[in-house]
């Protein structure tokens, strides 16, 4: 049987398993681009315009427009329960553990 050649992905997840820093950052702007990227899907899907989401969670239209962006950096657990509501969804914080499990000092 012919071996797969490897792909950019299996190329970053060697590269990501081997680096716990660099595994950390991904992880936290992967994060950071998932919730831009769910809330902009779920007004949208809601028929909202960014200034409708901001007079429902009580900011402005630009407060949801950084919101949208993957470089933003200020999400709350408030905030996110909000446009949770004001679009009839359901927040679900999770912390998941990986594959590999760590160890706490004691």
């Amino acid at each position: 049987m012919a071996k797969r050649a490897k792909t950019l992905m299996d190329n970053i997840r060697e590269e990501l398993a081997g680096d716990r820093e660099l595994n950390a950052a991904f992880q936290k702007e992967l994060a950071r681009l998932k919730i831009a990227n769910q809330i902009a899907a779920l007004r949208k899907g809601c028929g909202l315009s960014q200034a409708d989401l901001a007079e429902r969670i009580g900011t402005k239209q630009t407060g949801v427009a950084r919101m949208e962006r993957a470089s933003y950096t200020s999400y709350t657990v408030a905030t996110l329960a909000k446009i949770a509501a004001a679009t009839g969804s359901k927040l679900d914080v999770r912390l998941v553990p990986s594959k590999r499990v760590l160890t706490v000092a004691r």
